[in-house]
């Protein structure tokens, strides 16, 4: 007996769109068959999509919550937490999130992983995983020795900061022998290293220059983010991978320089994987400069149309792997307290309208294939970060995670709509599609823009695959 039988959609598997049946029992798919093939008194329920299109359920990467805002420090203001943002995920077709689980001197790293699981447990409205990640310069030898350990419980992936991104935020700069030292204990014992690579030297002397120069506004953004220390830091770590024969997951790509050092270790077979935000691949350095230009901010900066555009071509190309958010979600008063390249605050509300943003500039602007669409949304974060095909598939024995997006939907967004924050950068933007029915593991959780079901998430283990740990394989 199936739980759940979702019919007449179009159904974007691995192996291409079709129109299939879905059969859903126990959390999984059990079944996929032609449209009419299926017996509707074989299930409890059953939905008639009448042609929407069914993807997997959205993986994100790449979100922050209930964190200290680095630039507000002094007065604690912190972003959301999993509840707020979760909610706006599952409304907006997203069903997993990988957030951070930070070391903090005198934890183990199991201490990490379970002061931030407790956060999300009986909070979240969606799946979860945990980058374990560090924020401090040097990491100690009797803390590495416990990464090994931590991966074989299921923690496949890792983040370090290459820069303190701001001169007044607290330090999050691991140096880049602590990063060797942590890279070789991921690739041996198989784990995908993230990171956020800025060249900190670079970052640091722009922001001594600017502000002995009186430029301090947000418009100078990208000058102390440039596209020379995106560069410089892609081309360190990205030999020093090649040295230690490791993979690594470089984050929030925001200039051609940086796509340009992907593609190119990627044609030499290296397993490099690059992220790109919506944001970086619509908006530009021109938006800072509009009233409240504060919105459109995360680091590193947004840069030239020539930058944008390279990002939208890369993604098309095949040498950016994933669609993520750098989601750090908070309301309006909050996002905009910042007025200068000091005190900006990074992150934006950009969870929930990440799949219909991704569907509108990929597919319906330019042509994306659906596979493309799918692979940029949820099967490529998957598998770079060991969830697949747990996640990220429409398969049998995957999870049931499917997000139905009506592509006759076309509509302005509206912050109104929204749940994860009282605004968006994507304020008056037209989408081509909007979610219009969400399930997790074969629950129907929102419906006809509806939430149905209390927060239901649950922790996910990591185990990365060596062809993704090999080569350069999505």
């Amino acid at each position: 007996m199936l739980d759940l039988l979702l019919i007449n959609g179009l159904v974007v598997t691995p192996s291409g769109a079709k129109k299939l049946d879905i059969g859903i029992a126990d959390g999984k798919i059990v079944s996929l068959v032609e449209n009419g093939r299926s017996l509707a008194n074989e299930a409890a329920r059953v939905v008639d999509l009448a042609g929407q299109l069914v993807v997997p359920g959205g993986v994100d990467p790449h979100v922050h919550t209930n964190s200290v805002l680095p630039t507000a420090a002094d007065s604690g203001i912190k972003c959301f937490g999993a509840d707020r943002v979760s909610e706006g995920a599952i409304y907006g077709g997203t069903t997993t999130l990988i957030d951070f689980a930070h070391w903090q001197p005198g934890d183990d790293l199991s201490d990490s992983f379970a002061r931030k699981s407790a956060e999300w447990e009986g909070q979240t409205y969606t799946d979860y995983a945990l980058h374990g990640t560090f924020k401090e310069e040097e990491i100690p030898f009797e803390v590495l020795e416990q990464v090994p350990d931590a991966i074989r419980n299921g923690h496949g992936s890792w983040k370090v900061w290459m820069t303190n991104t701001t001169p007044t935020r607290p330090k999050q700069k691991t140096d880049l022998g602590n990063i060797w030292g942590l890279m070789q204990k991921t690739a041996e014992a198989g784990a995908m290293l993230a990171v956020h690579a800025e060249d900190d030297d670079l970052v640091m002397y722009a922001y001594k220059q600017l502000q002995r120069d009186g430029q301090t506004a947000l418009e100078y953004m990208p000058q102390a983010h440039n596209k020379i220390s995106e560069k410089i830091s892609f081309q360190r770590v990205i030999t020093l991978a090649e040295h230690v024969g490791a993979p690594i997951y470089l984050m929030h790509v925001s200039a051609i320089e940086g796509v340009q050092a992907i593609a190119e270790a990627r044609g030499r077979g290296q397993a490099v994987y690059g992220e790109v935000l919506p944001h970086y691949a619509h908006f530009t350095e021109e938006d800072y400069k509009l009233d409240h230009g504060a919105i459109y901010h995360t680091y590193p900066s947004l840069k030239s149309a020539t930058d944008r555009d390279s990002m939208w071509e890369a993604l098309l190309a095949g040498s950016l792997s994933t669609l993520a958010t750098d989601g750090v979600c908070t309301d309006f008063d909050v996002k905009t307290r910042g007025k200068t390249i000091f005190d900006a605050t990074g992150g934006h509300a950009g969870v929930e309208m990440r799949m219909p943003v991704a569907y509108t500039e990929g597919v319906d602007k330019r042509g994306l294939e659906l596979t493309r669409f799918v692979d940029l949304t949820s099967a490529n974060a998957a598998k770079i970060l060991g969830l697949y095909p747990q996640k990220g598939a429409i398969a049998i024995g995957s999870d049931a995670d499917l997000a139905v997006l009506d592509t006759t939907d076309r509509r302005a967004i509206s912050s109104m709509d929204l749940h994860e924050a009282d605004y968006t950068p994507w304020e008056g933007y037209e989408v081509a599609a909007w979610p219009s029915m969400t399930i997790l593991r074969g629950r129907v959780m929102v419906e006809n823009k509806k939430l149905l079901r209390g927060p239901d998430g649950t922790l996910l283990k990591q185990h990365v695959s060596r062809d993704v740990l090999n080569r350069p394989a999505c």
